[in-house]
């Protein structure tokens, strides 16, 4: 009985961390830069006015479901910053409760599942995104439950069709929460057709990929109607494409990824010059050639992919380096020093290349099993997509997050399991 409440432990210790990092870093405080954005968008929702059509600070509006979380949690506790927080600590310990289903549906041993969880637990970059209002947990959550829904599905048949509509219900909640997952989905779902090629029900999971497609879009239609609706035009979740494409190629952000700053002033400064100034320099621009301002929204998309691609093309050798620095910028364990310090840079490092040795290893685990090798193909081509997106925009460690260190670190504890029975063979029982 005991082993079958196993999970309850790294439940509570993510609990734990996380009220701790919300106490350290502070309950009220609120510091992201894209916070406005998310309250206006719940404040809408509440006063039932037109949900905004333009960021704060970026000439695009936000994907909705982070906002619509803090409307339901404001809902009940008014513009109360502690229990979207608090509401952020629950997520992330649901995360952890999945990431130790995932593991016991694939290896049916509570112990395995159990270190997977508490790795899981004490991540410190999941740990971290509780702490003001970042999409993050919400996103992590529903992104990771998506993929064990998949586990589900290819372990068995059983109610394959009603498993894989909810899957698509849950990646397109993911897509409302941030878009770029909707790439990661569509090429998912071609690759579980094709890891069902060869097998006896390969009909089955053809009809039932089509449902996971058919729950995206149907998740999504309501928002994008809505869109329809106040804007006249078709927008699926928002307009960011084009203006992220064109900002995060901007040829002089290759000092973000190249650059070595000498103080947090200087680096503060060069972001603020690239994401603001030159922002508002290029918008006057625009005004000037385009008249942008009497564009359609999708005509404004447009432009920005117009620009972004003339960026682009302009000089190939610096595209290349440029984006060459996103994927390192992406991948790398090492957080911005002049943001949190060489202590916490080089703790988290220390564990972020832990669950990239150790996750190698976990996969080898799963390997082993018939749906875990399936499992960890559908990891790698999420990694493999997410990569390719971010390296195309923005490549920074917080946009890997959600879509890779859930998964390497729910394979790290594998992995320990593993190396535990070696010398304790009676964990493996």
């Amino acid at each position: 009985m005991l082993k079958k409440w196993l999970y309850a432990l790294p439940c509570l210790i993510a609990m734990v961390f996380s009220l701790l990092a919300i106490s350290y870093f502070g309950w009220e405080k609120l510091e992201f830069g894209d916070t406005q954005d998310y309250i206006n968008g719940a404040n809408a929702f509440l006063n039932n006015t037109p949900y905004p059509l333009r960021s704060i600070s970026h000439p695009m509006f936000r994907p909705p479901l982070f906002s619509s979380l803090i409307a339901l949690v404001w809902f009940v506790f008014p513009q109360s910053v502690v229990a979207v927080k608090l509401m952020q600590c629950l997520l992330h310990a649901g995360t952890v409760f999945i990431a130790y289903k995932t593991v016991y549906e694939i290896l049916r041993k509570e112990l395995p599942a159990f270190f997977g969880a508490l790795v899981v637990a004490i991540n410190p970059l999941l740990v971290a995104h509780t702490v003001d209002f970042y999409t993050e947990p919400l996103h992590t959550f529903l992104c990771i439950l998506a993929m064990f829904l998949l586990v589900k599905c290819l372990r068995d048949e059983k109610l394959l069709y009603p498993k894989a509509f909810v899957t698509g219900v849950v990646f397109g909640l993911a897509t409302l929460c941030r878009p770029a997952i909707l790439g990661v989905a569509v090429c998912v779902i071609a690759v579980v057709v094709l890891l069902q090629i060869r097998e006896i029900a390969r009909i089955k999971y053809v009809f039932a990929s089509a449902l996971i497609f058919l729950g995206i879009l149907l998740t999504l239609a309501p928002w994008t109607y809505h869109n329809y609706k106040q804007t006249g035009e078709f927008i699926l979740v928002n307009d960011g494409f084009g203006y992220n494409l064109w900002l995060g190629n901007l040829p002089g952000t290759i000092k973000l990824y190249e650059g070595n700053f000498t103080s947090k002033e200087e680096n503060q400064a060069f972001a603020n010059y690239y994401w603001g100034t030159v922002q508002k320099e290029k918008l006057a621009e625009l005004e000037q050639t385009d008249d942008f301002s009497s564009l359609s929204i999708n005509q404004r998309d447009k432009v920005w992919q117009r620009e972004a691609k003339e960026n682009m093309a302009a000089d190939s050798g610096l595209t290349a380096r440029l984006m060459l620095g996103k994927l390192g910028s992406f991948w790398t364990p090492f957080l911005n020093r002049f943001s949190y310090g060489n202590t916490v840079v080089n703790l988290v490092a220390v564990f972020v290349i832990a669950t990239y040795v150790h996750g190698i290893f976990g996969m080898y685990v799963f390997f082993k099993d018939k749906t875990g090798r399936k499992y960890v193909i559908l990891l790698l081509v999420t990694f493999l997509v997410t990569t390719a997106i971010h390296v195309l925009i923005f490549g920074f460690v917080r946009y890997r997050v959600p879509n890779v260190d859930p998964y390497l670190s729910m394979l790290t504890g594998v992995a320990v399991w593993q190396i535990a029975v070696k010398f304790f063979p009676k964990l493996n029982s």
